[in-house]
């Protein structure tokens, strides 16, 4: 019995979180590296010099003009460069064309001049450079030259700061909680579903997290136990049918053995077989993915010799290759009913096999090759495909089976998160391949 988990937060209020976190760290990180900057860098601040010359220029506005002139050049600094013009000389002075390419345009929105000149008073270019006209009266102009460009003025580099602070820290913080919050219960979830069929183990999903990832645990806790219950179900069916067919096969099996006609005796006998061996393909195939066999360490090697001495003990010319031993975790009933599967192909097409193993840097292969007439190449995919004939496909004629013998081998390598390739053998035959990625030891 599960006990109900306390409530979690929704994803919604986490980012919200995030957020309101991301804004304080902002402005408190912003704030520091004003400090920083203003202590250990000399940047221009156009602002300052807005109201510096506003200043100057109220002074200026009651002078005379040799006071005037002797307070502009007393007022002058590395930085502030101010000049008296008359106002005709800046007549055909328009505003600064500075901003010429597309960039610049941008540039210039993004970070516009917010500061207050006097009365009168606008941007323009004086000799290809920034400068700020201020009129004194109608004759005469403060002109302040040599204004700094824009991405040297603190009316750049502060807002840029706090963009890229944004940004940063917004990445950072999102990355950190899609980390913990999404991604890390989501790949919990998926190497549960990649460790297990799903069914096999009575384990449900871990519900913790957020309001969104407990609910997709307890949907799929949910299916799992739907799927468990259909699988149950489908069970007590098999072993229903198993029994319910295989009992009038015998009785009718041992009335075929009393008839006195020999040439009957032996056709109905034959057909019982056929039926039988229909049944058992079927219920393998049906059982495949419904006993859900945990995955054991064992002894590969020992295991696929074992089938070839299973084969050669009853006449069949069938060699092993490879390792005498190789340990590694698989689910060992299924893999020792695909091989011999594969090893009952190839033994009715071909009259020499060989099992071959080998290790590889993803886990094991396991290659059955016999010398028969192969599969045509557009034929492959469709052995793989339950209840599609291989024995046609290879050029065989009539043989009996229902066409499972391949989707089972498919499946079991599926269930080993592994794949089936088929490649052409030298100089006629087929090599089944079985890729399995398991951790060899």
């Amino acid at each position: 019995m599960r006990l109900p988990r306390r409530s979690a937060p929704s994803m919604r209020g986490q980012m919200a979180v995030v957020i309101l976190v991301a804004v304080i760290a902002v402005v408190t990180l912003g704030r520091v590296s004003e400090a920083l900057r203003d202590t250990y860098l000399s940047i221009e601040d156009t602002d300052q010099i807005a109201d510096l010359a506003t200043l100057v220029t109220h002074i200026l506005t009651d002078a005379s003009d040799e006071e005037r002139r002797w307070l502009v050049e007393r007022a002058r600094t590395p930085s502030f460069d101010p000049a008296l013009l008359d106002t005709a000389e800046l007549d055909g002075l328009g505003p600064p064309a500075l901003a010429r390419t597309a960039a610049e345009r941008w540039l210039n929105w993004l970070f516009p001049f917010d500061g207050q000149l006097p009365a009168g008073g606008r941007q323009v270019e004086f000799e290809g450079r920034l400068a700020f006209a201020i009129p004194l009266d109608e004759r005469t102009t403060l002109l302040i030259r040599n204004l700094p460009s824009l991405t040297s003025t603190s009316d750049f580099l502060t807002p840029l700061t706090y963009y890229l602070l944004s940004i940063i820290t917004l990445i950072v913080l999102f990355s950190f909680y899609g980390a913990r919050a999404i991604s890390g219960p989501l790949d919990r979830i998926v190497d549960e579903l990649d460790r297990t069929d799903g069914v096999a183990e009575d384990r449900h999903f871990e519900e913790t997290g957020t309001i969104e990832v407990v609910k997709l645990a307890r949907a799929l806790n949910g299916m799992r136990e739907r799927i468990r219950n259909m699988v149950d179900m489908r069970m007590r069916m098999l072993r229903s049918v198993s029994h319910d067919l295989r009992t009038p096969l015998t009785r009718l099996r041992l009335r075929a053995e009393r008839l006195e006609d020999a040439a009957l005796r032996q056709s109905m006998t034959a057909d019982i077989d056929g039926i039988d061996a229909l049944v058992t393909e079927t219920l393998d195939y049906l059982r495949v993915d419904a006993q859900g066999e945990p995955l054991e360490r064992v002894d590969v090697s020992s295991l696929l010799q074992t089938i070839q001495a299973d084969f050669a003990d009853v006449g069949f010319d069938v060699r092993y290759q490879g390792p005498d031993r190789l340990v590694a975790a698989c689910r060992p009933v299924a893999l020792a009913r695909a091989v011999t599967n594969l090893c009952d192909n190839a033994v009715k097409f071909g009259t020499s096999v060989t099992i071959y193993l080998s290790r590889l840097s993803e886990g094991l292969r396991i290659d059955i090759a016999d010398d028969g007439p192969g599969i045509p190449a557009d034929k492959r995919a469709l052995v793989l495909e339950p209840f599609f004939k291989l024995d046609a496909a290879r050029g065989a004629g009539a043989q009996t089976g229902f066409g499972l013998g391949l989707s089972i081998v498919a499946d079991i390598a599926r269930a080993h998160g592994g794949r089936v390739e088929f490649h052409d053998r030298a100089p006629h035959g087929l090599i089944v391949r079985l890729v399995l990625p398991v951790q060899a030891a």
